[in-house]
């Protein structure tokens, strides 16, 4: 029986997956159970210490003709869990004995689930911030995408998302793959790359230089046809490569230093913009990195990613566990940030907020809703916020009574519906500070001019 069908049929029995792909010595453990709502999930290295953590599930749609109640909810959270697991090199084991083999390598025609490509680490550190003050790094120009990878084994060119999927969720069991939704992406890899190659990269939608993220999830969130159609009336996506991990056969990601791959990328031949090739800077143009976020800031750009030309990934290239490495010695993010004023609103069985499901949470703050008023002194809701607060924090404000309050909240961008977008939401909104000196009167949502 596949892992897809234990999965569908599983009634909330102990399940236990481990991971042998990991770099610890021992194989990773994690079990998960379903008794009625609650979710109990045991993890840790096998054979050794521990951990355990229960989550109640709570009727979904309650009162509505798809009412889910608790206990399948749960159940089906479950599922997607396990099925998250499976994804990151996790198998399935009973009495000792694996069912399923995790994969561990590649085959260009068919890439593994578990398969992951690096990432940059998420801020500077020590080491990368020396080389940058001395001179000896690149600044990559970090783009408003998603990360998606291209792969051309002995046939054409087959597009993958991050996890390593080959098409949309909603589309499974479909002949409906990226490749239908993105063919000029395709067509164009086809005459630049060699067999048993691999493209990393960034799908965007691209408009004179500024990144349009809403239009590009829309692409990838929308189903097939719905995405060909709106790409035809207004504008199709790009692939800005980022890296080549591999090339003819040859890995590069592990083996060769970034400046020769990034070389690589700029020898071949674009015949347009579907294609396009990595765009760095070099200290002579930012001769600090604030250098670069003043430019970043200035032209509406995510950011850079700071990277040492002369950096060799090793195994943090890539791996088999699902999650990517982070070679934080090479490359590293550098994004401006904002900041502004909102009012902060929790109580979650007014629509305010979430609540946490989670028992070492006391059922606590989950999120908590971010406010402004508009001109007319009206709340205009932004978004949720959960990062950046405390487990004390947490504890002490887990009470609507406390609420609301003026937060002072940390971001990289933000929507305006006023400008066409669909939300007003926050990317990446980190909670910095209560501003004890502000009224919730003076939280206005200030908006760009047209």
């Amino acid at each position: 029986m596949t892992f897809e069908d234990r999965n569908l049929n599983w009634n909330g029995n102990t399940r236990e997956f481990r991971q042998i792909n990991s770099r610890s010595t021992a194989p990773r453990v994690w079990r998960v159970t379903v008794v009625n709502n609650i979710i109990t999930t045991v993890w840790g290295q096998l054979g050794g210490a521990e951990q355990v953590a229960q989550e109640v599930s709570e009727a979904i749609n309650k009162g509505k003709s798809n009412e889910k109640t608790p206990e399948v909810a749960a159940l089906e959270k479950a599922k997607r869990m396990a099925l998250l697991k499976y994804r990151e090199g996790y198998r399935e084991y009973v009495n000792g004995t694996a069912l399923d083999v995790a994969e561990s390598t590649i085959d260009f025609d068919d890439l593994p689930n578990n398969l992951c490509f690096y990432k940059p680490d998420n801020s500077m550190g020590a080491g990368i911030t020396k080389k940058a003050e001395a001179g000896n790094v690149l600044y990559s120009r970090k783009r408003n995408g998603l990360a998606f990878v291209i792969t051309r084994g002995k046939r054409h060119p087959l597009i993958y998302s991050r996890r390593m999927m080959r098409q949309h969720d909603d589309e499974v069991g479909t002949s409906l793959t990226w490749n239908d939704r993105f063919p000029q992406i395709v067509e164009a890899a086809s005459k630049v790359m060699p067999q048993n190659s691999i493209m990393l990269g960034e799908l965007v939608v691209d408009r004179k230089g500024y990144d349009d993220f809403a239009a590009i999830q829309s692409l990838t969130k929308s189903l097939t046809l719905e995405s060909l159609t709106r790409q035809k009336q207004d504008k199709p996506a790009s692939f800005y490569i980022w890296d080549i991990a591999f090339w003819d056969g040859q890995d590069l990601v592990t083996k060769s230093p970034v400046m020769s791959r990034y070389s690589l990328i700029h020898e071949l031949e674009f015949s347009d913009e579907t294609l396009i090739p990595v765009q760095f800077f070099d200290s002579s143009i930012f001769p600090v990195p604030q250098a670069a976020l003043t430019i970043a800031k200035h032209n509406k750009w995510e950011g850079f990613v700071v990277i040492d030309p002369e950096g060799v990934y090793g195994d943090k290239g890539y791996n088999f566990k699902g999650k990517p490495d982070r070679p934080a010695a090479f490359c590293a993010k550098l994004k401006p940030s904002f900041e502004d004023d909102f009012i902060a609103i929790w109580d979650p069985e007014a629509g305010h907020g979430e609540r946490s499901t989670k028992k070492s949470n006391d059922r606590g703050i989950k999120s908590v809703a971010l406010y402004q008023r508009d001109s007319e002194g009206e709340l205009v809701y932004i978004c949720n916020v959960s990062s950046g607060l405390s487990k004390e924090q947490i504890r002490e404000w887990s009470d609507p009574k406390k609420f609301p309050m003026v937060w002072k909240v940390e971001y990289t961008e933000r929507f305006f519906k006023s400008q066409g977008d669909d939300t007003n939401a926050l990317i990446f909104p980190r909670f910095v500070e209560v501003r004890t000196d502000k009224k919730v009167e003076e939280c206005i949502l200030q908006e760009p001019a047209s």
